[in-house]
């Protein structure tokens, strides 16, 4: 295998239909040899290993028109580089008719994977959702003024490093912008623009798939890729979506431990898992996956909360913000998560928000000035306390924009 040639060690991590994806290990021989002190098959600290993605093509080039498609992501990744919310181009290479793509190694998985671990317990915090949209903006910010379109943004392709913080990868359908007539643009269907069914690219695409992705996280359901549920999302018809409010509730906050976990009485006692109701109507629009309790299309609204198992920071104490600011508790604000998912899944595109004006909006500017760690790191219900900030004054803000 050529990756065995080139790393200590490799480790599948990941299949798709174009692609397989492998964990690689480079080992710092001099390093290794230095830290031995003559003690023979001592292995070498992780600091003296540096650790990669690679992705590979499952299948050859079928011509050159084929090749020069798939060196468009090498292109796009290269022209990526140093921004922080987008996955970091290292090398790439072709071997036998395949492409290689070295990229940086996200230890804490995908974005889908960490929605389904947490998602089985009940709804993710209020603060930690508004974190991702946060940090999925500016990486899509930084995509878009780069002149690039994704096409195909979805959890599965947003990575999380060991701060946990997202970045956006897998680009074998990103394209320049504009883009030219022809290509192939149509992604994953749970999360496509209305507008990519008729051949239309352009960057309020991206924005409606993270509507969607957010109306996902918010809801703690899997999105169907069909049936009626699905047409209702992209003609802008929520009132035939079967769910409640986006935004959260105070009186609905369960008290966490540091790592997130809910400590009241309201879990399942031997699964850890706040019991959803039975729905005997669930219909082929999506299906569960074998180990996950999210819902699916119709389902029943749930506010219960859970928990980010890797606690990536382990912080023994935290001092949380003891209320929230109007926008995260107020379906009807201006700013909540309710009015600014519904701009972003407007059926027009020339009548969504670009990216720029979604970052621009005051509730996420406020989440964007009071985060302390990355965006699957709980900072309490509704985040940290301010340090220097007058809590009353900030709501008063917040309430008034």
């Amino acid at each position: 295998m050529v990756l065995n040639s080139l790393f200590d060690h490799v480790e599948l991590i990941g299949k798709g239909e174009f692609s397989q994806v492998f964990k690689a290990t480079e080992i710092n021989e001099q390093k290794a040899a230095a830290s031995i002190s003559g003690t023979p098959g001592t292995p070498p600290t992780p600091s003296q290993a540096r650790v990669f993605a690679v992705k590979k093509t499952r299948l050859p080039f079928f011509g050159a028109k084929d090749r020069e498609s798939k060196l468009r992501e090498v292109n796009i990744l290269k022209a990526l580089r140093g921004y922080p919310h987008v996955l970091q181009y290292v090398d790439s290479w072709e071997k036998q008719f395949h492409l290689y793509i070295q990229t940086e190694y996200c230890e804490e998985g995908s974005l889908s994977e960490f929605l389904g671990n947490v998602g089985s317990a009940g709804r993710l915090d209020d603060f930690r959702i508004w974190k991702i949209l946060v940090e999925a903006s500016m990486g899509l910010q930084s995509i878009h003024e780069a002149g690039f379109i994704h096409l195909d943004f979805k959890p599965a392709n947003v990575l999380i490093n060991y701060e946990g913080t997202l970045k956006i990868g897998d680009f074998g359908l990103a394209t320049t912008w504009p883009a030219a007539r022809g290509i192939e643009g149509e992604g994953d269907r749970r999360y496509i623009a209305p507008e990519i069914l008729q051949g239309k690219y352009d960057k309020p695409a991206d924005v409606f798939a993270l509507g969607l992705i957010m109306f996902e996280i918010a809801s703690n359901v899997w999105l169907p890729d069909n049936g009626p549920h699905w047409l209702a999302l992209r003609e802008g018809n929520f009132s035939a979506v079967p769910t409640g409010p986006l935004t959260g509730s105070e009186a609905d906050a369960l008290i966490r431990d540091a790592t997130g976990m809910p400590i009241v009485g309201d879990l399942d006692t031997t699964t850890g898992v706040s019991p959803l109701p039975q729905d005997e109507h669930t219909s082929g629009e999506a299906h569960f996956y074998a180990d996950d309790n999210r819902q699916t299309f119709p389902f029943n609204f749930t506010t219960s909360s859970t928990h980010d198992a890797s606690n990536l920071f382990g912080t023994p104490k935290r001092v949380e913000l003891e209320h929230p600011p109007r926008f995260m508790i107020d379906a009807g604000h201006v700013n909540s998560l309710d009015n600014i998912v519904q701009w972003m899944l407007t059926p027009g595109p020339s009548d969504r928000p670009s990216i720029q004006q979604v970052l621009e909006l005051e509730s996420i500017k406020w989440v964007t000035t009071h985060r302390r760690a990355g965006a699957t790191v709980f900072e309490g219900n509704w985040g940290p306390q301010e340090d220097d900030q007058d809590d009353d004054h900030s709501d008063t803000v917040m309430t008034d924009a």
